[in-house]
């Protein structure tokens, strides 16, 4: 998707440049408020969340297929028709599309590139940068545009992206509290919206359960996670030689059910293997350590996609995304479209959900 350029943003791997050391957040009282109502809340409800742990259920015995394999999509002027034949021909119904708060010009063009898609439904996934943690006046004008624009065609919308990463702009969670906040406010004006959050990256549940359990002013339809896997293996590799796939996501739905700001519906938003030897686009491509090959990220992404359906706790996984050599299902570079593997496995797991 074209960006408006400025110094902060990666247009190659489509996220913001890692901050120096000298941008860093330092320690400050609101901070350290934070870091303190994050650490009391998880001492006082340790003892329910380990016997909720031990004890939850299910909610489902296996999701819709047809509502549970997502894929982000961007609109590229070049591949707009290409991009419709690709999605037409893996068979996915649920689409994910970035809106980058601070380029509004491009709404007319996501408007357009959605109206391409009749049959199929759209998460519109609302990125924040650090003028919005600065200006929520800003914020709310931003989202009132967003919102009106997109509403009549696109019932959710997720609320940030990484929101536990400082150089998407949010220094500690508080400050996206108060950007959910504007966020609640707002789509009291546009009934038929639904929020999503809260959009924690990788696995750092303790900043999961401060963004649901809170006595902020808001309340999501979905919980969101952006749920990585530790990038040097499967899916049944276990971080801290504990937690694989299966048990992040009953961890996680765990909070859900904890959460005091949310229904009990979870979403995986995004999740993805970057590949080697793939610079600019990926920032890890020199790395075999953080990187795999086109095959194992094709293995990988039937396995993820397989584990989380059979959980029963997860309603919908996205994969990010369709198009980008260091990390999607087709590369671009040379300006033409050369399908991964990963594109005809995504193909594969599509086929094989339906006909459970």
């Amino acid at each position: 998707m074209p960006q408006q350029e400025n110094s902060w943003w990666d247009s190659f791997s489509d996220q913001p440049y890692q901050l120096g050391a000298e941008d860093k957040p330092r320690f400050t009282a609101e901070g350290l408020r934070e870091y303190a109502a994050l650490a009391g809340n998880a001492l006082l409800l340790l003892p329910l969340f380990v016997w909720r742990l031990a004890t939850v259920a299910p909610p489902m015995k296996k999701p819709d297929p047809e509502e549970f394999i997502g894929l982000s999509v961007s609109p590229s002027k070049q591949y707009d028709n290409a991009i419709v034949e690709m999605v037409a021909e893996l068979g996915v119904k649920q689409l994910l599309v970035r809106v980058p708060s601070w380029d509004l010009d491009q709404l007319e063009v996501i408007q357009r590139f959605i109206e391409r898609f009749p049959a199929r439904e759209f998460l519109v996934n609302i990125l924040q940068d650090p003028r919005s943690v600065r200006d929520l006046a800003q914020w709310r004008q931003r989202l009132e545009q967003i919102f009106s624009a997109l509403g009549d065609r696109c019932e959710y919308f997720q609320i940030g992206n990484a929101i536990n990463r400082s150089k998407w702009g949010c220094r500690h969670s508080g400050e996206y509290l108060a950007l959910l906040q504007v966020a609640e406010e707002v789509r009291r004006q546009f009934p038929g919206i639904r929020l999503i959050g809260s959009s924690v990256i990788d696995f750092e549940p303790l900043v999961t359960f401060r963004t649901l359990y809170n006595n902020a002013n808001f309340h999501l339809d979905v919980v969101s996670s952006l749920l990585y896997v530790n990038r040097r293996g499967s899916p049944h590799t276990r971080q801290f030689g504990i937690w694989d796939l299966a048990g992040k996501i009953r961890l996680l739905y765990t909070l859900v059910t904890m959460g005091n700001r949310n229904d009990r519906r979870f979403w995986i938003t995004e999740m993805n293997w970057p590949l080697l030897d793939t610079k600019p686009y990926t920032p890890n491509s020199g790395h075999p350590r953080s990187t795999v090959d086109e095959p194992t990220q094709a293995s990988y992404l039937k396995e993820y996609f397989r584990i989380a359906y059979a959980s029963g706790f997860v309603e919908r996984v996205y994969w990010w995304q369709l198009i980008n050599p260091g990390y999607g299902l087709v590369d671009h570079r040379g300006g033409t479209l050369r399908k991964h593997p990963s594109f005809y496995a995504l193909k594969e797991i599509v086929e094989e959900l339906s006909q459970e």
